[in-house]
């Protein structure tokens, strides 16, 4: 077995016993669909009341469409808040457990064991955005919507790839969480992306912005702002992440002349 592997195996390991994990997968995999589908039912059922007026903002269509589309507006958020959480606790908790010694008695080098870190929560990533629009046909069934078509699973599929852009988008944050030593400080640094974005949004500059593109193209900022944004602007979203993951991983492998 390869020293890689080896890695894959260990990080795969702490990965699946860690409660945080089990936590994010159930709130994201199950509770974002039936969340979208109660603002669809308050959007259709009871228009008048506010919670029903402010559920029909988030619509930018009927049926599965409009459904499937405010699945990936809450998506893009969601996962982005709770894998975010999940790559802070990942990097930061070696730090914050005092088991980084350890690390150097391993026979893998640190950098590997950050390539397996992250290779390990972009897989789970992925697949919790594959559950999450997966339990959204259940619960788009459940509230009537009917049989799904051609074109709902391609509306399903853009809800997947905004929640993969946010999967991508927390990459950076094991950066804060290393080199601050804790996953502490990169919840912190989220909570101010959070905060960042919308305030970008609220300038106008959101499409161009990375945190900010994958809300708007599934209609955030409403339909009209959704045809604004380009492949281009959504693919910044790619070298953010390459350059959070280079770095962290950098880090890491100088972690035993800077912290040893």
């Amino acid at each position: 077995m390869s020293t890689f592997a080896q890695a894959l195996e260990f990080e795969a390991l702490k990965f699946r016993r860690a409660p945080v994990v089990r936590t994010v997968s159930g709130l994201v995999g199950a509770g974002l669909p039936v969340l979208a589908a109660a603002f669809m039912v308050a959007a259709t059922s009871d228009g008048s009341s506010q919670i029903g007026h402010k559920a029909a903002a988030l619509l930018t269509g009927s049926g599965w469409a409009g459904y499937l589309a405010m699945v990936g507006m809450l998506l893009s958020v969601g996962a982005l808040i709770g894998i975010g959480f999940v790559v802070c606790w990942c990097f930061g908790r070696e730090f914050t457990d005092k088991t980084q010694s350890c690390l150097f008695s391993l026979p893998v080098s640190r950098r590997q064991l950050a390539c397996a870190k992250f290779a390990v929560v972009l897989l789970w990533s992925l697949a919790l955005c594959l559950a999450t629009t997966a339990a959204a046909f259940v619960a788009g069934t459940a509230i009537g919507l009917g049989i799904p078509g051609p074109d709902d699973l391609a509306a399903a599929g853009k809800a997947w790839c905004a929640g993969a852009l946010a999967a991508l988008l927390a990459c950076p944050l094991a950066v804060v969480a290393s080199v601050a030593r804790g996953y502490l400080p990169g919840v912190g640094a989220l909570v101010l992306l959070v905060v960042a974005t919308q305030v970008v949004t609220a300038f106008g500059a959101g499409a161009w912005f990375p945190y900010a593109a994958p809300g708007l193209w599934m209609g955030m900022g409403g339909a009209a702002a959704a045809e604004t944004v380009s492949p281009l602007q959504l693919f910044l979203c790619v070298p953010v992440a390459a350059l959070g993951i280079t770095a962290t991983c950098q880090w890491w492998k100088t972690m035993e002349t800077s912290y040893g």
